[in-house]
C-alpha cells in the first residue's frame, strides 16, 4: 500500500471525570493535499461559531459539517477510533496515559498500512520533556521503529484537524448528543476499538 500520513487528535479529557468517555481518532491519508481543499470548501461554504479560522467539530455550523463529511466519504479516507470509558475516573493527563491510548489506536492503524510516511498529532503536551516522554512511551509500547512524528498547532497546520472532526463527531454520538455525522462516516471506519480504563491502564504497565 502506498506511504500514508496519519492525522491523530482526541476528543474529551482524561481529568474531567464529567467525561465519560475519550476518543482518540486517527485519520490515513494518501494525499494530504486534498484536505486543504476540503478545509478551504468547508470555510467559504459553512457558519462558524467562533471565528478561529480552524474547522473543528465544536466551531463549525451543521451546514459546514454535513459538507466536510461529504467530501470525506468521497476521498475515501480510511478512520480508526479508539474509545475509552474512564469509568467515572479523573485520569492524570500524562505523557504515559496518552502514549497508551494513542499506542493502542496505532496497533490497529500499523496492522491495516504497510507503510506510513510520518505520524501527525494535534499537539497535546507544549513541553518538550512531555513531547519527548510521550515519542518514547509510544516507541515503547508499539516496540517498533516510527516513521517521523510531528506535534503541531492546528491553527498552523489546519489539516490535522481532519481527526478532530472525526473524533468530535464519534464524542457527539457517545454522549447521545448527535450520531447524524458520525452515520456518515460509518463505513469508512477500518477499525472501532472499545474498552475501559483499567484494561488500557494493563496494558500500560505489563
Amino acid at each position: 500500500m502506498k506511504n500514508i500520513t496519519i492525522f491523530i487528535d482526541e476528543s474529551g479529557t482524561l481529568p474531567d471525570p464529567k467525561d465519560k468517555v475519550i476518543i482518540v481518532a486517527a485519520v490515513g491519508v494518501g494525499s494530504p493535499e486534498k484536505i486543504e481543499t476540503i478545509i478551504k470548501a468547508v470555510r467559504k461554504r459553512g457558519k462558524f461559531k467562533k471565528l478561529t479560522g480552524e474547522v473543528k467539530y465544536y466551531t463549525v455550523g451543521e451546514k459546514g459539517k454535513r459538507l466536510f463529511f461529504e467530501k470525506i466519504v468521497k476521498e475515501n479516507f480510511d478512520i480508526f477510533i479508539l474509545t475509552v470509558e474512564k469509568m467515572g475516573r479523573s485520569i492524570p493527563d500524562t505523557p504515559e496515559h496518552f502514549g497508551i491510548l494513542s499506542g493502542l489506536l496505532l496497533e490497529n492503524v500499523f496492522a491495516f498500512y504497510s507503510q506510513i510516511r510520518e505520524i501527525i498529532f494535534d499537539r497535546h503536551f507544549h513541553r518538550d520533556k512531555d513531547i519527548e516522554k510521550f515519542n518514547q512511551v509510544l516507541g515503547k509500547f508499539l516496540g517498533r521503529d516510527l516513521p517521523k512524528i510531528h506535534h503541531v498547532d492546528s491553527k498552523r497546520d489546519k489539516k490535522v484537524n481532519i481527526a478532530d472532526m472525526i473524533a468530535g463527531a464519534v464524542l457527539a454520538k457517545e454522549t447521545g448528543k448527535d450520531k447524524r455525522f458520525y452515520e456518515m462516516f460509518r463505513k469508512r471506519i477500518v477499525s472501532e476499538t472499545r474498552l475501559n480504563w483499567p484494561e488500557a491502564k494493563r496494558r500500560l504497565f505489563k
